[in-house]
């Protein structure tokens, strides 16, 4: 199927001397360029060209949802760099997020240009499955909540669970211990709250590992 003509670009902009969005003008595609006028939306630098256009690249994906493993595979632009934590979204609409990159050989990286990139290791990140730790200054109470990735939790808020409510009290990410301010579920590692109050018997679960957090 032939590329549409898009209605912007991000391009080297010779006066910003940056990568800025440039809105097209006029333009007509090819199978491997794209020839027209481009307009930077940042400096409004007008200038006419010919682009190369990227090939784009089938990769395999692997993807992990809990127990369950299945393979896929999405399009990515060549010479594009993808990381260890980067979204993306595949054509039935499922948000992953980067978990492991493969070059093959046994080589695995932290971030690649996708032309070395031999498979995707992701996890579905519509839902996330977060931990929460509960003190009531004499025991800790572990439970999980279902969240999406945009959600945001702020310190001090009430969180109500099935059998108990808590205030927020600290949200360790992947690489700090937060006591203020708000964060997105997409960063959380673990949740710990302050009892507020019971609202029906609390159950007796086998709790998660966890570090010691003083409370």
């Amino acid at each position: 199927m032939p590329r549409e003509v898009p209605e912007e670009i991000i391009y080297d902009c010779a006066k910003c001397d940056d990568y800025t969005t440039h809105e097209v003008l006029r333009a007509r595609i090819g199978k491997t360029t794209l020839e027209g006028t481009f307009r930077c939306t940042e400096c409004g630098n007008t200038f006419s060209a010919t682009l190369r256009i990227p090939r784009l690249m089938k990769v395999p994906v692997i993807i992990s949802d809990g127990p369950v493993s299945e393979k896929s595979e999405t399009e990515l632009e060549e010479g594009e760099m993808i990381a260890i934590g980067d979204e993306f979204f595949l054509e039935d609409g499922r948000r992953l997020r980067v978990c492991a990159i493969d070059l093959g050989e046994g080589q695995r990286k932290k971030k690649a240009l996708t032309d070395k990139v031999k498979t995707i290791w992701a996890q579905q990140f519509d839902v996330l499955n977060l931990k929460v730790t509960v003190n009531n200054n004499r025991k800790s109470y572990s439970r999980r909540i279902e969240r999406e990735p945009d959600d945001e939790f702020q310190i001090g808020q009430v969180l109500e669970l099935e059998d108990m409510d808590c205030y927020v009290h600290a949200i360790k990410t992947r690489d700090k211990l937060v006591s203020k301010g708000t964060v997105e579920a997409r960063d959380v590692v673990r949740i710990y709250g302050k009892m507020k109050e019971k609202t029906v018997p609390i159950l007796e679960f086998e709790e998660d590992e966890e570090e010691d957090i003083e409370f």
